[in-house]
């Protein structure tokens, strides 16, 4: 038997096998670090410690394990945890996400972290990406210069818009297109009505110039992108949201996960999920949270099944 071996089979005698098994599948290359020095200064808390994450969250199924993984790389970058952002991108790769999808989550946080920590962020990866021998799977899967652009259709994406909720929406709606351009506000249509326009509005009085760009490059360009699904974006949007601690975007995504295909027991997931690495105190208030608005959706049954 060889010494790691001899290691592994300790750790499973002492603390369980099923945590133990479970983390050298995750994280092949540190979970024996991880867990020995915990060991050594307190045998306890690593047995809670193990208990509640290796062999308790991270083996649930109401998620599947790539999504799972997906959002946790966003909730690392977003909490600058750069070390532990560079440890899960071998595992989320492992469980089926493809390295433009891993990429991807990265880059679309640029909208609540800023560019500067998601460059940092993106040049993690490709350095990961390297040692891996797998950064061709990067450079030969580049959308192409206009990106999605060409591929659309204003009269294809006005018949998936929900109904405008009332005359002065309608008139709205199209005041914007005709200011602005449709290919950010058509996406902004499509998939966010449910926040309402009063941001739009106030922007639009007192910035219009700032209002064009963040039309045009959120959601003319990187919501439009296609390389994650909605679904996948908006789950990882509610992760990111909750790693900031930004209630008002965390619900408005949430509402946005739902609508584009997310189970409830989906998004509750990422929520439970999320106390490994923000604490109870945020996800217990976002439960809450999805908890009032699956009962404003008359869906509230769909999370006790």
């Amino acid at each position: 038997m060889s010494i790691d071996a001899e290691r592994i089979e300790q750790l499973k005698q002492k603390y369980g096998a099923k945590a133990i098994e479970n983390g050298m599948r995750l994280r092949p290359s540190d979970f024996l670090e991880e867990v020995e020095w915990r060991d050594i200064i307190d045998q306890h808390y690593t047995r809670a410690w193990l208990d509640f994450t290796y062999g308790g969250l991270f083996t649930r199924k109401a998620l599947d394990e790539r999504t799972r993984l997906l959002v946790s790389i966003a909730q690392f970058l977003s909490l600058n945890e750069f070390e532990e952002l560079e440890r899960q991108i071998p595992s989320a790769l492992a469980a089926g996400a493809k390295p433009r999808e891993v990429l991807e989550v990265i880059l679309q946080a640029t909208v609540y972290i800023g560019y500067i920590k998601a460059g940092r962020g993106a040049r993690l990866c490709i350095k990961v990406l390297e040692g891996l021998g797998r950064l061709d799977e990067i450079t030969s899967t580049q959308l192409p210069l206009d990106g999605r652009a060409p591929e659309r259709s204003l009269d294809e994406e006005r018949q998936r818009w929900p109904a405008a909720k009332s005359a002065e929406e309608a008139a709205l709606r199209e005041q914007l297109l005709e200011k602005y351009g449709w290919h950010g506000v058509s996406t902004r249509i499509r998939t966010q009505s449910h926040q309402g326009y009063d941001s739009i509005k106030s922007l639009n009085r007192t910035d219009p110039q700032y209002l064009k760009l963040w039309f045009d490059f959120i959601y003319g360009e990187l919501y439009t992108r296609g390389i994650v699904d909605d679904r996948t974006r908006l789950l990882v949007m509610v992760g990111i949201c909750l790693a900031v601690n930004e209630p008002i975007q965390l619900e408005n995504h949430m509402r946005g996960a739902l609508l584009f295909g997310a189970t409830p027991r989906e998004v509750m997931e990422v929520i439970v999920h999320s106390t490994a690495y923000v604490g109870m105190p945020t996800t217990i208030l976002t439960g809450r949270m999805l908890e009032r608005i699956l009962k404003e959706e008359n869906r509230l049954a769909e999370l006790t099944q």
